[in-house]
């Protein structure tokens, strides 16, 4: 119970900030790790690249996150990753190839909106929840990128948000574009709540 009990008592804004400014940190030297090279090998596929990303970020972390993929949400719904501080689930990304596969039926503009929507399943409330189905306030996303860049993405996922007939206030805004891009969104969920995205978005081309 002393676990449950200091986690109550941590501020977690400032642990999501912490765990925002891990990212930024040590995203940008993923494509060069030994865990990218070795994990995605053979396999080059969205879950691929999330097995890599979870172990090398867990790998670097010391033991202060812990980096899972696959875990349950809302019913049977499944969310790419999430990220533990103990055995408290304080965050939620879902991870995307950017373009959509070819050689799938997947949509090209499913990282807003439509079947497997990734903007969209935090929106209906289907992801973004704890381990007792609490709403998170704020998220991520994560763009594996195979081709264009990133100001390329930034208007064309911004016309699917338009696409989508949402609210223009629900667009991304671009944090920095360096090594890796960071933006944020912000997005009303079906009961009446917002949601903050963190998305993070690096070349693997």
């Amino acid at each position: 119970m002393s676990g449950v009990s200091s986690f109550k008592n941590l501020q977690p804004s400032q642990l999501v900030n912490d765990l925002i400014l891990y990212l930024e940190t040590e995203l940008p030297n993923f494509l060069i790790s030994e865990e990218f090279v070795e994990i995605l090998a053979v396999k080059k596929n969205e879950n691929q690249h999330s097995t890599a990303f979870c172990v090398y970020m867990t790998n670097k972390c010391a033991s202060r996150f812990c980096f899972q993929r696959e875990n349950a949400q809302k019913r049977s719904s499944t969310v790419d990753i999430g990220i533990y501080k103990g055995a408290n689930l304080l965050f939620t990304i879902e991870a995307k190839v950017l373009p959509t596969p070819k050689d799938s039926k997947r949509e090209d503009h499913e990282y807003v909106f439509g079947k497997g929507g990734g903007i969209e399943r935090f929106r209906k409330e289907d992801h973004g929840l704890d381990n007792r189905n609490n709403l998170l306030p704020e998220c991520g996303m994560i763009a594996y990128v195979k081709s264009q860049d990133f100001n390329y993405w930034f208007s064309t996922i911004n016309q699917w948000v338009s696409d989508a007939t949402w609210p223009e206030n629900e667009k991304l805004e671009i944090v920095n574009f360096d090594k890796i891009a960071r933006l944020k969104s912000n997005h009303l969920r079906k009961g009446g709540s917002n949601v903050t995205l963190h998305h993070f978005w690096t070349k693997v081309n």
